[in-house]
């Protein structure tokens, strides 16, 4: 009776109504990723044609599998819904920020993880500005790992930091340039500057990673910048450039003024 009854049970889990297939599944995904993405996540080599519902540890391996992918951050939840569903919830890594270096156009999400780009709608303004740029950029990592950059760490830092205080649109700052992050010492010069759509510097000064004795913080140096546009405007475009790493900013006109103080 015992086996007949396992050969009953066995008959039915096996009934195609019990069968999910990852080719049907559906994805919500949001609008900063496009759809090579969502055809590519069904079609993954270590997915199985079928699953049984029933199947033992299903949810795991199908965990197992997507969080292995580099778009996905983490694996929240795999459900069984019978008949022949699965309800899966996972985290996608999100681009932060556009690295520029000459031709070349990489993604990163906050935490400095590297992405591959042909899964994002690249001409998005929630990451497509203001970009970092570098000529100076430590060996790419591998996708899914995070770049050991300090100009990539500390440029993401300052784009949360425009960000977070709409400083980017109001003074209409295109790019962060990190080239010469932690050079101050050797070179003199300002380890990051903010570049403006009119092509006027802002001299930013170092970063938190370098350590520098002394420095302004973000707060202090975005004080001092709103000071200058008291009297330049927001746009800035009659400066050549404003320096604000010092508690009195500096600035430098296109032609010559004395409403400002110049640099010597």
């Amino acid at each position: 009776m015992i086996w007949g009854i396992q050969k009953i049970w066995y008959s039915l889990i096996e009934l195609s109504i019990f069968q999910v297939s990852p080719a049907t599944f559906s994805f919500h995904t949001p609008s900063w990723m496009n759809d090579h993405f969502t055809d590519d996540i069904k079609h993954l080599v270590a997915l199985n044609d079928q699953y049984g519902m029933y199947e033992n540890n299903l949810t795991k391996k199908i965990a197992e599998i997507y969080g292995r992918l580099v778009l996905v951050k983490n694996v929240e939840s795999v459900k069984r819904v019978f008949p022949n569903k699965l309800a899966i919830k996972f985290v996608l890594r999100k681009p932060m920020a556009i690295v520029k270096s000459r031709n070349n156009l990489y993604l990163v999400d906050h935490e400095g993880v590297l992405l591959p780009k042909e899964y994002y709608t690249l001409k998005n303004t929630e990451y497509d500005s203001p970009y970092i740029q570098s000529n100076k950029l430590a060996r790419l990592p591998l996708y899914g790992k995070e770049w050991d950059d300090k100009g990539v760490k500390a440029g993401i830092a300052l784009v949360k930091f425009l960000r977070a205080n709409n400083i980017h649109n109001i003074f209409k700052i295109v790019s962060v340039d990190v080239s010469n992050m932690c050079k101050r010492n050797s070179a003199g010069k300002s380890d990051i500057v903010l570049w403006t759509e009119n092509n006027t510097q802002i001299r930013w000064g170092c970063s938190p990673l370098c350590n520098e004795q002394n420095e302004l913080s973000d707060e202090e140096k975005l004080q001092n910048l709103l000071s200058i546009a008291k009297t330049e405007g927001t746009n800035l475009r009659l400066m050549e450039y404003v320096d604000v790493r010092w508690k009195k900013p500096l600035g430098k006109r296109w032609v010559k003024s004395n409403d400002i103080t110049e640099e010597p």
